[in-house]
């Protein structure tokens, strides 16, 4: 293969074997200093060009470490960029995709410019079963399971739950019959396979992290 054909084949395959990860984030803290970064967030994404030159758009999240005066943005990995940003009463609420995982390090960051904010996060990658959080009380997100279902009938299910006896009342709904234990899906699983190879039922724990 030639060289410009295999750099671009490179790329491709690249492109194509990146896993993206889903973060939710709610910012509290000061009212004022809240408003304050929600403002500023909301006029990067209005721009017509990026801050930053970058791959991502006007919401990288290296556009945001730079309008807050870092230089050095790049050692927070800002692989990503921001979505569906809102204001919920005093709080700042948005979505991430990143590569691969989560970048809590970017809004360690941004906190240490609004010394009252405090930043929660839950994040998803069922790729490389990441599933964490740093919430470590519940405030902003207090499930701790995930639940992925497709059924023999071609229906896709998600739920989260708080404790694993909702999870099994949940799924005995969904198989028709009572459920006590992991092992025990993985039984009726196994038996939704002989007729659907595609279906399957994945329970998934968030992990908390400091």
């Amino acid at each position: 293969m030639e060289g410009k054909e295999k750099t671009m084949f490179d790329k491709l395959k690249l492109r194509i074997m990146r896993n993206w990860c889903k973060s939710m984030y709610v910012i509290d803290g000061d009212a004022k200093e809240v408003r304050e970064l929600y403002e500023l967030m909301k006029g990067l994404q209005r721009r017509k060009e990026p801050f930053v030159r970058n791959g991502f758009g006007t919401t990288w999240l290296g556009c945001l470490l730079n309008a807050l005066g870092y230089e050095c943005y790049y050692m927070a990995n800002c692989q990503g960029a921001w979505f569906h940003l809102e204001m919920v009463g005093d709080t700042l609420r948005f979505t991430t995709e990143t590569i691969s995982s989560p970048r809590p390090l970017a809004f360690d960051f941004v906190c240490k410019k609004y010394p009252s904010l405090a930043c929660y996060y839950r994040a998803e990658e069922p790729v490389t079963i990441l599933f964490e959080t740093n919430d470590r009380e519940g405030k902003y997100f207090p499930e701790k399971y995930r639940v992925e279902v497709f059924t023999p009938e071609c229906e896709f299910l998600l739920r989260y739950f708080i404790e694993l006896s909702e999870v099994f009342e949940w799924l005995g709904r969904i198989f028709g019959q009572p459920v006590s234990s992991e092992e025990q899906v993985n039984g009726l699983v196994a038996q939704w396979v002989k007729t659907s190879e595609y279906a399957y039922c994945y329970i998934d724990r968030f992990k908390v992290i400091n």
